[in-house]
């Protein structure tokens, strides 16, 4: 089943505040689950007869600025979930309907790729001078620790770590024909880590790098 429950409140042009709470049963639900030996090798299973999702949700829009059409210059926004996930765990036999089993040592695990918190944020600049109408946006996201995939056997889920992420875009229309454009993404560049958990030492880092960050320019001509 599915059920959301959403009260939105619209205050000035362009601005909102939202509360929702969501609650959702999943069947059969398929996760990413890596084997219990010396080869870790990752495959798809059915892993349970039931996944049950419920969270809250929240969002909102403000201008802080505005000109004297009422048109927002300066915004910002939010928006953020909180996220619970359960899904029951059976073991799978290798036979005619799977060519590979698995099996667990708990009944139980959150959902592979759900993060309990969400967080996206935006500030937003947009004021015009005559035919020249930039726009500035510094955008700012952020999950919590995710499974990214569940351990088989004994063995711990390999969790993809928090990565909060901050990008700067600037869109530049010049008259009616030109626009110059640039960007510089990720800007924090942070690591981008995957542990496993349940070692019996703590948490022991698989992999580990970072995307580094991309500034960007593009020019535009519209005929």
């Amino acid at each position: 089943y599915n059920f959301d429950l959403k009260y939105e409140w619209f205050l000035e042009q362009g601005e909102i505040i939202s509360l929702a709470a969501f609650s959702k049963t999943i069947k059969n639900p398929v996760n990413r689950v890596v084997a219990a030996d010396a080869t870790g090798t990752q495959r798809y299973f059915r892993t349970g007869d039931q996944a049950d999702i419920y969270g809250i949700e929240l969002e909102v829009r403000k201008n802080l600025l505005s000109d004297s059409d009422d048109n927002p210059i300066l915004s910002v926004g939010l928006n953020a979930a909180y996220t619970n996930t359960k899904q029951d765990l059976k073991d799978i036999p290798a036979g005619d309907e799977n060519t590979f089993g698995t099996s667990f040592d708990r009944d139980s695990d959150e959902l592979e790729g759900a993060s309990p918190f969400i967080v996206n944020t935006d500030l937003n600049y947009s004021p015009e001078f005559g035919n020249y109408k930039p726009k500035a946006t510094v955008a700012f996201s952020y999950f919590s620790d995710r499974i990214f995939s569940l351990g088989a056997g004994s063995l711990g889920n390999i969790v993809e770590k928090t990565v909060p992420t901050l990008n700067f875009i600037w869109r530049n229309e010049i008259g009616e024909h030109f626009e110059a454009n640039a960007s510089v993404m990720n800007i924090l560049n942070p690591d981008i880590s995957f542990v496993r958990e349940n070692t019996g030492v703590g948490d022991i880092i698989i992999r580990e790098y970072n995307l580094g960050v991309n500034f960007g320019l593009t020019l535009k001509y519209k005929f």
